[in-house]
Order: C-alpha cells, then sequence, then structure tokens
C-alpha cells in the first residue's frame, strides 16, 4: 500500500494532485506546525492572467506565522481571489468545471487557514474523484516529528511505500524505514507547463483548460524507488 503525505495546501498546484492520485492513502498534515516563508507554498497557489502572466494568491494570516495549522488565523480580504481567479479563467474552454467550486470556496466564511485550505482540496476531489482514502493526522494523536512521523504515518496507515517529493527524501530516516520494511519512492514527474510557460499551475489552471478528463490524463503518474527494503528486513 502506498502512502503519501502533504501539509495543508491552497488550491494545490499539479504536482500534488500528482501525488494524490498516485497514492492508495493520501495523509492531510494538519496536525503539525504551520510555518509562513517566502519558499513555502501550502498558503499560497499560483494561477494565470489572460495575458499570461503570473499571478500569486496568498492566504492573509491573521496571528503568528509559526501557530499550529489549527491555530494559523485567516485575515479579511482572501475572499477577493475569487474575482481574480473569475478574471483570468473566464475564458478558457473549461471554465465551467471550476466554476461552481469558486462559489461553493468563497462563499462562505473562514476562520483558520486549514479551513480553506481544506475547502478547495474538497472540492477538487469532488471533481477528479481520487481512489486513495484521504486521512487527517490530527486524528491519529502521534506525537513524533519529521522523519520519525512520517514513518509512524505509514506503518498508522498499514504502508509498505512511501512516495515523497525529492526535498522530502532528504530528510527521511532512510535506516529506519528500511528496519521497517518500508519503501521510499521519490515522485518523478514533469509537471505541466502552461503556454506562456508558466511551471507547476494551480490545479485551478488545469481544470479551467483542460476539464476534469484532460486534467487527469495530464496527472499521470510516474514515480520512481530510492529504497526497496530486502525480504525479511
Amino acid at each position: 500500500m502506498r502512502v503519501a503525505a502533504l501539509q495543508p495546501t491552497y488550491w494545490a498546484r499539479t504536482h500534488v494532485w500528482n501525488r494524490v492520485l498516485s497514492a492508495d492513502v493520501f495523509v492531510w498534515l494538519d496536525g503539525v506546525k504551520f510555518s509562513r516563508s517566502s519558499t513555502k507554498w501550502e498558503d499560497r497557489t499560483v494561477v494565470e492572467s489572460s495575458d499570461g502572466r503570473p499571478v500569486v494568491l496568498r492566504l492573509p494570516l491573521r496571528g503568528s506565522r509559526n501557530a499550529s495549522w489549527a491555530d494559523a488565523g485567516l485575515n479579511r480580504g482572501w475572499q477577493r481571489h475569487e474575482k481574480t481567479i473569475r478574471q483570468c479563467y473566464s475564458r478558457r474552454p473549461h471554465f465551467a468545471a471550476i466554476e461552481p467550486l469558486l462559489s461553493e470556496v468563497y462563499g462562505l466564511e473562514a476562520s483558520t487557514i486549514e479551513q480553506v485550505c481544506w475547502r478547495t482540496f474538497e472540492k477538487v476531489a469532488e471533481v477528479l474523484r481520487p481512489a486513495c482514502r484521504v486521512v487527517r493526522s490530527s486524528s491519529l494523536g502521534l506525537a513524533s516529528r519529521k522523519g520519525d512521523l512520517v514513518l509512524d504515518l505509514v506503518q498508522a496507515m498499514g504502508g509498505s511505500v512511501y512516495l515523497t517529493g525529492a526535498p522530502g527524501a532528504a530528510y527521511l530516516p532512510r535506516e529506519r524505514f528500511a528496519a521497517a520494511g518500508v519503501a521510499l519512492e521519490v515522485q518523478d514527474w514533469a509537471a505541466p507547463r502552461t503556454e506562456a510557460g508558466l511551471a507547476n499551475p494551480s490545479i485551478l489552471h488545469l481544470l479551467a483548460c483542460h476539464g476534469a478528463q484532460g486534467a487527469l490524463e495530464a496527472l499521470a503518474e510516474r514515480s520512481r524507488s530510492i529504497d526497496r527494503p530486502m525480504a525479511g528486513v
């Protein structure tokens, strides 16, 4: 059984959905610390304007940038993102695929960043219909951290393979994974690039330009094993 795990993400970019669709179990890491920085994408996404310019949308934080995901508050102004997205994609051939999602995400108030991230994930999942089981890490009661937490999550799910991105693979305790009989696979997938040159756009772009079926075809699985435990280890 293949397990993937990622922190909550706002209108996740295409590499996230490739991983979701490649997994048997996807763990929504809402039980860890939220951290806001210029290099992190969990609380932001990137769409493309009608003239090809990249537009980064970031959920406005209220309170500490080092809070837990449950406590990372949401400031006013986030609902204005709906207007921007509509301006970007209203003339794309499959805008009808995302229009109802926008109303359902932005039509209700929210108090935390995680709440909005989950809403975007849930609505896209209703369109793409991934076969994986989705589990919130906060429901598992695990107290470990970083690489140890990942292994504990995989074992709690009964997994035999952990699917990770290349950056995440660098800090995983491979010896512990091997001793536990859990293989590591690194996501080896070329994210799509828009005609204007934007690499790895939001899933919104893929859906608005190609529809649900086209998006699923573009998100086809490809991953490679980096550690394959020996039998009996």
